[in-house]
């Protein structure tokens, strides 16, 4: 699987168990519900299929629970829609229903002369030339049809609509009763956006994730400060695009991912990204494009809507999403860590020497023990090539984890809840085969683990019943034992022989110390040295064995 994680939409398209098992097979990580399209009791009914497959596929897929909140509209028009033409002023009043475009909300006080004002997707602009009482008198820029209860832009303005909607209010508790892991914000212009949600949210009992969606000019502005306040971002590119001129929405993306990252906030980019595949069953070139750069602009998800809702081959765009992830992942092995995380600097001083580790010595995998999730989320922020198990004891836990880029979630008992059960833990990783003997992996971790939040421990474990330890000159090596006479690759001897033909081995173990003429010796001719090395037990020929250069610690297989 690739470690950029994927997000899919349902809708009539994937609402089916083979159909979301498939998906789940490729790589899906989170099912977003846009609330848009719903009635009461969707969620619910979502989470119940969504519980059989986890439980069927032993996945950690989560609900993402999309509100659509507050929305400035057009009202009704006497046909059903009116024909603008360039050049025409018009009135637009909230108030005036015999004004020629009329609005939900009362705008007013946010405009003057000289506003853009955009509405029907920002195909249609006009510019303010008066304001009086309710009546605003516009001029049109551009010719077309406006329907119906058009969406209408005011972008780089803020406009005060509220937070959370009294439908709002109706999915957030059905999504608590079905344990939905994250809440999306639409429109987030300031922090204090967030700030009402997480408040409503942790009122009513919760604590799942906010994910912000950047969408208007006013809080791309304010990204700084919404970042901090969030949990994840999410980039939406398409009423971004209204906001913003098309020429900068790229820019926009890689700022905001970058500022985003730079606190270890993780970033989903959304909108667009496979769209012809809601009627073809193959993305175009420039998808394909669009969907690697997302990913080498350090993106830690990627979001599909129409195109697995109620496109016709939803599984196969989460397939594509997936193999390209991998294809890129597999060509950039290293991508960026944050210069500076001001969130925790401690537990980013520790996530960077672990970096710094794995990039020097040959470690298989990273485990995170961790009760808030803090532990993984920092050190997913800083991208290591290995993958990140998240060890926790919660299932809704696992799920918030199972969006960050590069972090698998394992769940264990709840009775591992301190450091001295950490080869508890090991041997539960080792029987669900995710460490294997003869691997080497670090442990990260708060101490006790699993009891405080916080990191601020490093243990390099090798994987394996422990056999002996000495000094290692040369690469790791795993093989079966020669005691003199077998047939085995890695000959165990008291000491250097001068007359013994080492060179038909692929490492050679002493017990004794040697001298460097000696080290010289096995180093020139690539085989693994281990010296001066003391055993635990009683050693067997033919007994396989690992080797670990960088520790020297030999382990049975």
């Amino acid at each position: 699987m690739p470690k950029t994680k994927i997000v899919a939409t349902i809708g009539p398209a994937s609402f089916n168990e083979n159909i979301l098992k498939n998906m789940a097979r490729k790589g899906l990580s989170v099912i977003r519900i846009n609330t848009a399209h719903i009635e009461p009791g969707y969620i619910l009914s979502v989470s119940k299929l969504l519980n059989k497959i986890n439980s069927d596929l032993n996945t950690k897929i989560g609900i993402m629970v999309d509100l659509k909140g507050p929305e400035l509209r057009t009202g009704l028009f006497k046909s059903g829609y009116i024909n603008i033409e360039a050049g025409k002023n018009y009135v637009i009043s909230s108030a005036n229903t015999n004004a020629d475009i009329t609005l939900n909300h009362d705008i007013t006080k946010y405009i003057d002369e000289e506003t853009v004002i955009a509405i029907n997707d920002g195909k249609i602009h006009f510019k303010v030339l008066s304001v009086k009482d309710n009546d605003i008198t516009t001029t049109a820029l551009d010719s077309g049809i406006i329907h119906d209860t058009s969406r209408v832009n005011i972008p780089g303005r803020y406009i005060d609509l509220g937070t959370i909607t009294e439908r709002d209010k109706i999915f957030i508790g059905e999504g608590i009763k079905s344990g939905a892991t994250f809440y999306a914000l639409s429109f987030v212009q300031q922090k204090e956006n967030v700030y009402d949600l997480q408040d409503y949210i942790y009122e009513s009992g919760s604590s799942a994730s906010i994910v912000s969606k950047i969408e208007t000019k006013k809080g791309y502005d304010n990204i700084e400060s919404i970042v901090n306040a969030s949990d994840f971002i999410m980039v939406a590119r398409g009423d971004l695009g209204v906001e913003l001129p098309l020429k900068e929405v790229a820019m926009a993306q890689k700022k905001i991912i970058m500022e985003s990252h730079r606190k270890a906030v993780p970033t989903i980019v959304a909108t667009q990204m496979l769209e012809s595949m809601v009627n073809a069953d193959s993305p175009t070139r420039a998808e394909v494009s669009d969907v690697t750069n997302a990913i080498l602009d350090d993106t830690d998800a990627l979001m599909l809507s129409e195109e697995t809702a109620i496109g016709k081959y939803p599984v196969e765009a989460v397939s594509y999403l997936s193999d390209i992830s991998e294809f890129v992942e597999s060509h950039k092995l290293s991508f960026s860590e944050p210069e500076t995380i001001f969130t925790d600097r401690l537990a980013f001083s520790i996530s960077l020497g672990l970096r710094r580790i794995v990039e020097g010595v040959d470690i298989n995998s990273i485990i995170a023990l961790t009760k808030s999730g803090h532990t993984a989320r920092i050190i997913s922020s800083i991208r290591p090539e290995q993958d990140i198990y998240a060890v926790v004891t919660s299932e809704n836990l696992a799920k918030a984890l199972n969006l960050l880029r590069g972090v698998i979630p394992v769940v264990v008992p709840k009775n591992y809840v301190n450091s001295n059960n950490i080869y508890d833990i090991i041997n539960e990783l080792s029987s669900k085969n995710i460490l294997r003997a003869g691997q080497k992996t670090i442990v990260i971790s708060g101490s006790p683990s699993l009891i405080f939040g916080g990191t601020n421990d490093i243990k390099v474990l090798n994987i394996g019943a422990f056999l002996g330890r000495g000094y290692a000159v040369g690469k790791s090596i795993k093989g079966k034992i020669n005691t003199g006479n077998g047939s085995g690759n890695i000959l165990i001897a008291d000491s250097y022989d001068k007359n013994a033909e080492y060179t038909k081995f692929d490492a050679v173990i002493f017990r004794s110390c040697v001298s460097e003429r000696i080290k010289d010796y096995f180093i020139n001719n690539n085989i693994t040295l281990v010296y001066n090395t003391e055993f635990s037990s009683n050693i067997m020929p033919d007994m396989e064995i690992n080797v670990d250069s960088d520790t020297g610690i030999i382990t049975y297989i």
